[in-house]
């Protein structure tokens, strides 16, 4: 006799393939707790709060272990972390995630991004990652590194003109900009080119005298951008604070809807998997307890995204 409940597990499984959640319900496997989603801004798409930093703290440990690093991929995945952000300028990141982008493209909002400004160039860059990542589609691309002298003029002829000839075609989905040398850059090219989504510093230590949080951010909420968080956890490695609670910091910030968080280890995956399940943001007091906590042990210590030379996705 068929009950309810296997009835439900049976239909389950057969409306969505042998994919993801499914996929282990349909082995006898209990399904993995999933992680908090947020739409993301205007874009719409329910990505998940904590995404995959693909950057060097992914590729350097696992640049050599393809099966491993596939698995703690599909790990991340299973328990519903779709957010994956890679980078042309990330080595070998998408030629490393593809396999795993191939078999399982559909549960995952895929961001990557190029530091082109010239037109061709972007238009290289993309095909490029397209081809690496073994797909036809991004879901979320980034003019990426904005540093404080950019030449918008420059990007608003050449890259932002090639971003809309992608989206015309349906390759992209849509456009962000990034970067982490102030907010006065990143909120002048908003203006500018009103992008789709900023990622962009909301580390504990209120950077730029709090203007991406007092100032960038209620821009991004008044124009219904999604808001993407990083360098929530580096920045304070130094200080005596756990990793989840920085981050749990940004994600309490209003507007934020998702924090890039470098994969490296399973350990730390699991962590973040367990704060972002059934989210519980900071109180006001324990926020304004690790900012004073982290300005005070981190001020004589530089800011690893102040290197010269420096660009997102290279280690601290």
């Amino acid at each position: 006799m068929t009950t309810r409940r296997n009835f439900l597990k049976s239909a389950l499984v057969a409306a969505a393939g042998a994919t993801g959640v499914n996929r282990l319900v349909a082995a006898g496997r209990e399904a993995p707790a999933q992680v908090d989603r947020r739409p993301l801004g205007r874009i719409k798409t329910d990505v998940s709060i904590v995404g995959l930093g693909l950057g060097s703290a992914y590729t350097q440990p696992w640049q050599d272990r393809p099966e491993d690093s596939h698995a703690l991929l599909n790990l991340a995945l299973d328990h519903g972390v779709n957010y994956w952000d890679t980078a042309r300028g990330y080595g070998p990141s998408e030629r490393m995630i593809g396999p795993v982008v191939e078999k399982r493209r559909e549960e995952i909002f895929l961001v990557t991004k190029s530091g082109s400004r010239d037109y061709d160039g972007f238009l290289r860059d993309v095909e490029a990652s397209l081809n690496d990542l073994r797909t036809d589609r991004i879901d979320l691309l980034h003019i990426w590194n904005l540093p404080a002298n950019a030449d918008l003029e420059a990007i608003e002829n050449g890259a932002l003109k090639a971003v809309q000839k992608l989206k015309d075609e349906k390759v992209i989905g849509h456009f962000g900009i990034s970067g982490h040398s102030g907010a006065g850059v990143l909120m002048e090219a908003i203006r500018r080119f009103d992008p789709d989504a900023v990622l962009t510093v909301f580390p504990c230590t209120r950077e730029d005298e709090g203007r991406y949080e007092d100032e960038l951010l209620p821009l991004a909420r008044e124009r219904e951008m999604g808001v993407i968080a990083m360098k929530m956890v580096r920045h304070a490695r130094n200080a005596d604070l756990e990793g989840s609670d920085l981050i749990r910091y940004a994600l309490g910030l209003p507007g934020i809807h998702c924090g890039v968080v470098g994969l490296d280890i399973e350990a730390h995956l699991r962590e973040n998997l367990k704060m972002a399940t059934g989210f519980k943001p900071l109180s006001e007091m324990e926020s304004a307890s690790i900012c004073r906590r982290a300005q005070e042990a981190l001020v004589h210590v530089p800011r690893p995204w102040e290197r010269p030379g420096y660009r997102d996705g290279m280690p601290a």
